[in-house]
């Protein structure tokens, strides 16, 4: 019964009844699988300190140009499905001053440069995302709308911050949740603005696991500058698998930490989730190492068939922020580790200084090396690197 059930389900699909593809083996007797795939391309903490804007003022406009930060590292977001990044900051608005640390207010042509480099989803629920107050903060949400940016983590409205953002992507529905474990100490007038993790978070990842097949969590937690995380987080973080999550990609340290295929079964069966406990930095001026190595994170979700989606392919590209130029001038760009230290010889300095050529092969001993847990001559270095699912 179950065969000639099978076979009529292939004829159906076949005859383009059907909203999937499926290929029909006559001698089998059998459909192949549908499988359906989803890519996603992940960076850490996106913040603008004050020398990043000082570079990007133009005096004789009066304007703020900051296009030039993203445009050798964009390449790596291209044709992926989510690009998603940790906004650390928020746009107050030019009635206020622009600042950094320790209160965030960035020029709004900021924006310009995410949504040419690619992104189509930040998180903004951190630590910074009452710099500007309760009208900074929706402020933020405003320009991120008006850039058709999709964000999770703060709201401007209870109804917003009560409602799961999912979306269904080559036949595969995502959730994603943010959370932060505080914001500074400066006070949350309404508690549905920035999404804290406790209690509600755990129920609001249940939710989400209730109405998708894929749970993304994007915490932000950690110990800054730690590169292995405490254990209090590494619990967090299994809470939140325990709750439906199936990745977790966390930020705050603005350094790397491990990460870690997870086994992971919401009752629907065993499958393979993911975590990366930080992602660093993507682009600051935190320029003391080890802050500004990072990665661009590679994800492909794969779901065949009627199982359950799972993470089938992790690889990330290390990636430097320059912050000065070979004429040594401010000049904040995102580039590839591989890119810099590949340069032929005749134009090395011609890009980098001689001290961040050496601080180059240090980077990529701090990402590479350390994320696979192995050591990978320079003779052997590679663009972009496979995360193996079992560390040789």
């Amino acid at each position: 019964m179950k065969k000639r059930w099978m076979l009529l389900a292939a004829a159906f699909l076949l005859c383009g009844c059907g909203g999937a593809k499926a290929e029909y083996t006559a001698e089998a007797g059998t459909a192949e699988p549908v499988v359906k795939e989803v890519t996603m391309a992940v960076v850490g903490d996106i913040m603008v300190h004050d020398y990043q804007y000082e570079e990007a003022y133009d005096p004789a406009t009066g304007t703020y140009d900051f296009m030039h930060n993203f445009q050798d590292v964009k390449r790596y977001f291209e044709g992926y499905d989510f690009v998603i990044g940790n906004l650390e900051l928020t746009f107050g608005g030019p009635d206020k001053e622009y600042a950094s640390f320790p209160c965030f207010n960035t020029p709004d042509s900021f924006l310009d440069a995410v949504k040419d480099a690619g992104f189509n989803l930040l998180t903004t629920a951190n630590n910074h995302s009452m710099d500007t107050g309760e009208a900074g903060l929706k402020r933020t949400i405003a320009q991120l709308d008006a850039y058709d940016i999709d964000h999770v983590g703060t709201y401007a409205s209870q109804e917003a911050r009560d409602t799961i953002y999912t979306k269904e992507v080559n036949g595969i529905n995502f959730a994603f949740v943010s959370a932060t474990y505080g914001t500074n100490g400066i006070p949350v007038p309404e508690d549905y603005l920035v999404n804290h993790i406790d209690d509600t978070l755990m129920a609001d990842i249940t939710k989400a696991q209730e109405l998708a097949d894929v749970v993304v969590v994007l915490p932000h937690m950690g110990n800054e500058y730690e590169t292995v995380p405490n254990d209090i987080f590494v619990e967090w973080a299994d809470s939140m698998f325990a709750a439906g999550a199936d990745i977790v990609l966390a930020s705050h340290p603005h350094v790397l930490q491990r990460m870690e295929y997870r086994q992971v079964d919401h009752g629907d069966g065993v499958h393979d989730g993911f975590i990366i406990y930080s992602l660093g930095n993507f682009i600051s001026s935190q320029t003391t190492p080890p802050r500004n190595a990072s990665i661009v994170l590679h994800l492909t979700v794969e779901q065949v068939a009627d199982n359950p989606a799972e993470v089938k392919e992790v690889s990330f590209v290390p990636i430097w922020t320059q912050f000065r130029n070979a004429e040594n001038e401010n000049h904040f760009v995102v580039r590839s580790v591989y890119e810099m230290l590949t340069l032929p010889e005749e134009e090395r300095y011609q890009v980098v200084r001689p001290k961040d050529y050496e601080r180059l092969k240090e980077i990529h001993e701090e990402t590479a090396c350390f994320l696979l847990d192995k050591n990978i001559p320079l003779e052997q270095i590679q663009d972009e690197y496979v995360f193996p699912k079992e560390i040789d």
